[in-house]
């Protein structure tokens, strides 16, 4: 959860061979706070940080720090169009790493732990096997779309931008995007059963870890966006 949410849970969860109820603590975790923070957040954005800060540091800051995509861009709309650009942007970058997490915690298990456990060495396909393919479709998206933008724009001058970001492709996928957000939020209530996740919660030790995990994440990620945004790359926030 320190990268995304309910994706990165399951391919960890995948990569390192996790009992299903160990998942199912993972992404009860993580929905259960999510629902709160992507309320709450823009919330306490809205109230206190300075208004001509409130889009872009705000909306950095829960890119960083709201575990699930739809919910950071939920959570960023309620800021502004801008909240949600910067925040959905630094959300994906974020989502890249999911592939490199668990390509790392699959070779890890299958050369260390599960070796020390089974004596057993697995191969190069096993890791392969684990490895979450969904990743690779979002790489795949993104560079065809970047091509595409680059290439219609080196064609005539606002040809990608008038295509892609004001045509049919964005028309398209702000309809979509609104129902996919309406049956992914219903969805995180079907999936979110307090009865069942009451039992994992017992020594408080799971809840614990995320409560101060989250927390270090909150604290670390305002700075470090305060840093980049307002002292690194100034020029950069000042074109956004």
């Amino acid at each position: 959860m320190s990268v995304c949410g309910v994706s990165a849970a399951i391919a960890t969860a995948a990569a390192c061979k996790a009992k299903k109820e160990e998942l199912t603590l993972a992404v009860g975790l993580s929905m259960v706070f999510t629902s709160i923070m992507m309320i709450v957040m823009p919330a306490v954005i809205k109230g206190v940080f300075p208004v001509d800060k409130q889009l872009i540091l705000g909306g950095a800051w829960m890119g960083g720090t709201i575990d699930a995509t739809g919910a950071v861009a939920a959570a960023g709309a309620f800021l502004g169009e801008k909240a949600l650009y910067v925040a959905a942007t630094i959300k994906m970058i974020q989502n890249v790493l999911i592939g490199v997490i668990a390509f790392f915690v699959a070779i890890y298990f299958t050369t260390k732990v599960e070796v020390a456990e089974t004596g057993y060495r697995v191969g190069a396909r096993e890791i392969w096997f684990r490895f979450p393919k969904f990743v690779l479709g979002f790489l795949a998206a993104s560079i065809i779309f970047s091509v595409c933008y680059s290439y219609f724009n080196a064609q005539v001058s606002g040809m990608g931008s008038a295509m892609i970001d004001q045509g049919v492709v964005k028309g398209m996928a702000d309809l979509f995007r609104g129902w996919f957000f309406c049956l992914a939020f219903v969805s995180i209530g079907l999936a979110t059963n307090f009865r069942a996740l009451r039992e994992h919660f017992v020594g408080g030790k799971p809840l614990i870890l995320y409560v101060c995990g989250q927390s270090f994440n909150l604290v670390l990620t305002l700075l470090v966006s305060y840093i980049m945004f307002y002292w690194v790359f100034p020029n950069v926030t000042a074109a956004i």
